[in-house]
């Protein structure tokens, strides 16, 4: 094998090694989420191992809003 081929197959591990480490990252994140239920914490695990990226990115993106959906309901509660 050439060097160029070389640096090619390390660009291909280097990530595939992120893109794993991050889909990891995101089931943690979720069954550490406590907003939400037993239900949901199962679909968003069976959305990023079905679809790993496009489950990642969805995560990525609803999770803000899940935190903001989270504050403002328990303010409603206490007024």
């Amino acid at each position: 094998m050439e060097a160029w081929q070389w640096i090619l197959v390390l660009l291909a591990g280097a990530s595939a090694i992120f893109v794993m480490g991050s889909i990891i990252w995101a089931v943690f994140d979720v069954f550490s989420e406590v907003r939400l239920d037993q239900t949901t914490r199962v679909l968003w695990v069976v959305l990023l191992f079905v679809l790993p990226l496009l489950g990642l990115l969805a995560w990525l993106y609803a999770k803000p809003r899940l935190a903001s959906f989270g504050n403002s309901a328990r303010l409603r509660k206490t007024l």
